[in-house]
């Protein structure tokens, strides 16, 4: 029963990272190979790979700014009219987005990303939906079922995105066609919250909405507490596993000279073992094992097996070593999210997870930039710089897990 009443939330989360997921498959090829007044061809591969980790950071600089407002805003008010508000400002996002590339308007799009990433904070009202009809037992399993249904977006988002963009494909396909495509689930979207969706969490007046949490809420990260060490090795995971997100494609685009509809295969194959790993890996190993450790563990193989990416020479190796990231990545994803939530009593789940969902759009925007400016200098450098980042937050946990322990 209760995850019934949460699918129209899953398909909320699927429908934010189905655009997104059309984002970094669109852009990469779009800015690296050189589009009109967006970006000469005739700009140097370095200013191209640069202009490419900016827009790709304007997005997640918008989650950033407003994931911990809606959070409280979902707190104060319940999560469905915030909710639906943010789907309304989403959709309409999309349509000024397909404009400005059809006019070749950089600073239009950049706008348009920006509009976007501050409606799609909603992303934290999922996670607070499911903390509201949950208990610690199942949370990880509710979780989990998160980050499947944003793996499930990026086997979609790639897919058909790559192909909508394609005039090889149909003649009149564009850029911008994706995104005037992505009006159609946004609309279907937000009929099942209106519908479906019931409130999961009665309002309340007492909840103050600060303007400027987002930033405050950075400050979390040094402040003493047991959440600290939490929230500073999830925005390492996040760093590294985000970045890798955004290097990984430019590495494609780099090293084997792929096109749109290319790399959107390799991106959308790249979910499959992640979609694996949220709905049954991720679940198994925390039912038998300590949280901390599957969490540990499964970030060190994350780092190491991002490393393996550069390794074959091959793009065919790319099918095989991609499943091996996937499925760390996937566990590393679910389980550093949940032990931070079971962590804190109920009626701080919502604060918590919204300081945790702006951390990790902080974290996405941030890496979009530090993987720009690596890889303007060498591809291949940015993706042992995200796998470095990873171990990072592995080793806070590391210490933090034997520090308890010895207390």
């Amino acid at each position: 029963m209760n995850l019934s009443r949460l699918l129209p939330v899953y398909f909320v989360v699927f429908v934010g990272f189905l655009g997104y997921s059309m984002m970094i498959a669109v852009f990469t090829p779009m800015f690296l190979h050189g589009s009109g007044h967006l970006v000469s061809p005739d700009a140097s591969h370095s200013a191209k790979t640069i202009l490419l980790g900016v827009v790709l950071c304007m997005y997640p600089l918008g989650q950033f700014i407003s994931s911990s407002i809606i959070g409280s805003l979902s707190d104060k008010y319940g999560r469905r009219p915030v909710l639906i508000f943010s789907l309304v400002f989403s959709l309409l996002c999309y349509v000024v987005m397909a404009r400005a590339i059809e006019v070749e308007s950089l600073w239009l799009l950049i706008i348009a990303l920006v509009a976007a990433g501050l409606s799609e904070g909603n992303i934290v009202i999922g996670q607070s939906a499911i903390s509201d009809v949950s208990d610690a037992t199942h949370r990880g399993r509710f979780f989990g079922y998160i980050y499947m249904s944003a793996s499930l977006a990026y086997v979609v988002g790639p897919l058909v995105g790559g192909k909508l963009a394609s005039p090889s494909v149909v003649s009149w396909f564009s850029y911008a066609t994706p995104f005037w495509a992505m009006l159609v689930p946004m609309v279907i979207t937000l009929g099942a919250v209106c519908v479906f969706f019931k409130e999961t969490r009665v309002p309340s007046a007492s909840v103050h909405v600060h303007w400027l949490d987002s930033l405050a809420n950075l400050s979390h990260v040094f402040l003493p507490g047991h959440t600290r060490i939490l929230y500073f090795a999830n925005f390492a995971f996040y760093l590294g596993i985000f970045g890798f997100f955004r290097c990984y494609p430019m590495y494609f685009v780099d090293q084997f000279n792929m096109g749109v509809s290319r790399v959107s295969e390799f991106i959308a194959w790249f979910s499959v073992p992640i979609i694996i790993g949220s709905v049954w890996l991720a679940g198994a190993l925390t039912a038998r094992y300590p949280i901390a450790k599957v969490t540990i563990w499964s970030a060190i193989f994350t780092a190491l097996s991002m490393i393996l990416i550069v390794i074959p020479s091959s793009p065919n190796a790319l099918w095989v070593t991609l499943v091996i990231v996937g499925l760390p990545l996937s566990v590393c994803m679910t389980s550093c999210a949940t032990m931070l939530s079971v962590s804190v009593p109920a009626e701080k789940q919502g604060s918590v997870l919204g300081n945790n969902q702006a951390l990790q759009v902080f974290a996405e925007s941030v890496s979009g930039l530090i993987g720009g400016f690596i890889a303007a200098l060498m591809v291949k450098a940015s993706l042992a710089a995200m796998a470095g980042f990873v171990l990072i937050g592995a080793v806070a946990l590391l210490v933090r897990h034997r520090v308890k322990d010895g207390d």
